[in-house]
């Protein structure tokens, strides 16, 4: 009876174990490493977006006409008129007809 408790406790813990590492691989898709210390000109800026919690610095990747997305410090000034110059005049994608 006891190797069958011990059995059924060593089988939780491995899937208790298995999901806590599946959690660890649905992390943030995408993470700011290092940020763009240049001032961006802000007609060069379609959209952006925030990175999320689990990133280690917080940052904002700025998506560009080109297509390059550009990863900017979220406490920068410049960065935050960006921003909201971004929300205040969004940029559709199919522009103007």
């Amino acid at each position: 009876m006891s190797s069958r408790c011990l059995l059924l406790v060593l089988l939780g813990l491995a899937c208790l174990q298995s999901f806590t590492m599946a959690e660890h691989e649905n992390g943030p898709d995408r993470c700011c490493f290092s940020f763009q210390t240049h001032q961006i000109p802000v007609r060069l800026i379609t959209a952006y977006e925030k990175t999320e919690r689990p990133c280690q610095k917080p940052g904002v990747i700025f998506t560009l006409k080109s297509g390059r997305q550009v990863c900017a410090d979220p406490s920068v000034e410049w960065v935050q008129k960006h921003m909201k110059t971004v929300d205040q005049h969004p940029i559709t994608p199919e522009g103007p007809n």
